[in-house]
């Protein structure tokens, strides 16, 4: 049985689903793909719209989870590894660095990037879920991590 590092695991994504809380929808979640990149501080850091439904939900809710998975498991993904990061989010106040790594990250989001309204948020990670297949399924303190 191999033993997953969940930092390692996380470094190595690039998007997960980001679920919030529906304010069109009351009740259920929303759940939207999104692409994050690790602060130097070891935050998820997320670049949205302030258009964005999930946006306009995080602001009257800010907690969020965000469920990180390998698509290289597509063809069974119930028996990859996936974790699920319990979050507050809370804007960055600073987004010099986050957009020069966030480019770095992901070259084609130059355009975004000089678009007015998107922002960068910060997910305050305050407990993870592991899942690492079969039997290894656990909850994990953020202490736990090394981002």
């Amino acid at each position: 049985m191999t033993t997953l590092n969940p930092s390692q695991f996380i470094k190595a994504q690039q998007y997960g689903v980001l679920s919030t809380h529906s304010l069109t929808e009351p009740g259920y979640p929303f759940g939207s793909i999104t692409p994050y990149i690790i602060n130097d501080q070891g935050d998820l850091a997320i670049l949205i719209s302030h258009l964005a439904e999930h946006t306009h939900n995080i602001e009257a809710n800010p907690k969020v989870s965000l469920t990180i998975f390998d698509p290289k498991d597509a063809d069974n993904p119930s028996a990859g590894a996936r974790i699920t990061c319990l979050a507050e989010v809370e804007k960055a106040p600073d987004e010099t660095n986050l957009r020069v790594d966030y480019l770095r990250q992901f070259p084609d989001s130059e355009i975004i990037l000089g678009l007015p309204g998107f922002h960068f948020y910060l997910l305050k990670l305050s407990k993870i879920r592991l899942v690492a297949g079969f039997g290894q399924v656990k909850w994990l303190e953020t202490k736990q991590l090394s981002l």
